[in-house]
């Protein structure tokens, strides 16, 4: 029987992995693992600068957005703990994203609106909300 839930998705629906801060794995970090995560933000940092320079900044901030350490990350856990793993992260990561673009959305109608500081706690408080409804709705959706 084919399984109800899409491959790519299954550790984050299941609940196989909880959010938690362990300090001996800040211990088992490999220096070479730093390097490959340094690797990946230096090309994607260059690569906007490039972007910035051939085609000016409105273009190249929109570069600037693109998670340079994600696809180290992404590759560094795929090696380690397994490709379930690294797809429950990217699609923690693609949920970060749309919710990011809908904080850029909201203080882009209300900075000319309202003082800076109000604007930027509106824009989070959308942005925490989004992230927690698409989180919960796709892992209701997928369960």
């Amino acid at each position: 029987m084919k399984h109800p839930i899409p491959r790519g998705q299954r550790i984050f629906f299941e609940g196989g992995t909880r959010v938690r801060f362990d300090r001996d794995a800040l211990r088992s970090v490999q220096p070479r693992d730093l390097a490959v995560r340094f690797a990946f933000g230096f090309g994607v940092s260059v690569g906007a600068g490039i972007v910035t320079l051939a085609f000016g900044s409105r273009v190249g901030g929109l570069f600037l957005a693109f998670p340079a350490i994600l696809p180290a990350s992404l590759t560094l856990i795929e090696k380690k703990e397994g490709r379930r793993q690294a797809e429950g992260n990217a699609v923690g990561a693609i949920i970060g994203a749309v919710a990011l673009v809908v904080f850029a959305l909201t203080a882009f109608a209300l900075f000319t609106h309202l003082p800076g500081a109000a604007v930027e706690a509106v824009a989070l408080a959308v942005w925490l909300g989004v992230s927690l409804l698409l989180y919960l709705l796709i892992r209701r959706l997928f369960r």
